[in-house]
């Protein structure tokens, strides 16, 4: 676990920042994200939303750490099985709260919709998916280099 509570103030106002920054992101793409799922997902017949994408790996660990949010509890599913968060509506998570592999995960059809789609739409979600990406690296290269001074001060 993270140790996130004793970095100091003047870092940790940092570390606040970053993850505003990347809350508005997450909100900001969301609805871009939920335009391509609802033109394309319903006509799917296997679902990509599986069980496997629930699961945080260790920067996603980072990321809730420093939000301040716990890892929920998972049921005991098949890999393969549909993601236990999976609602008639689409996910039942935040954007901004879900594995990184579940939010950044796209089939072959999605891809393929959102390429050959509008081209603003499109630019807009490559700008902010990297924008994203360059912060949550930002934010797990700072809690790591937090981490290791604070094991050095014990």
């Amino acid at each position: 676990m993270i140790f996130l509570s004793r970095i100091a103030r003047e870092n940790r106002r940092e570390i606040d920042d970053v993850l505003l920054r990347l809350r508005v992101l997450f909100e900001e793409i969301s609805p871009l994200i939920e335009s391509y799922n609802a033109e394309v997902c319903p006509y799917c017949e296997d679902v990509c939303c599986k069980q496997r994408h629930a699961y945080y790996d260790s920067e996603d660990m980072i990321y809730i750490s420093a939000l301040g949010l716990a890892v929920p509890e998972y049921s005991e599913r098949g890999l393969e099985e549909p993601c236990e968060f999976l609602s008639s509506k689409g996910c039942s998570r935040p954007r901004w709260q879900r594995p990184f592999r579940c939010t950044w995960y796209f089939c072959e059809p999605l891809l393929s919709h959102m390429y050959n789609g509008p081209g603003r739409p499109h630019r807009r979600f490559v700008s902010l998916l990297q924008d994203i990406v360059e912060l949550r690296g930002n934010l797990v290269s700072y809690c790591c280099e937090e981490t290791k001074v604070q094991k050095l001060l014990f």
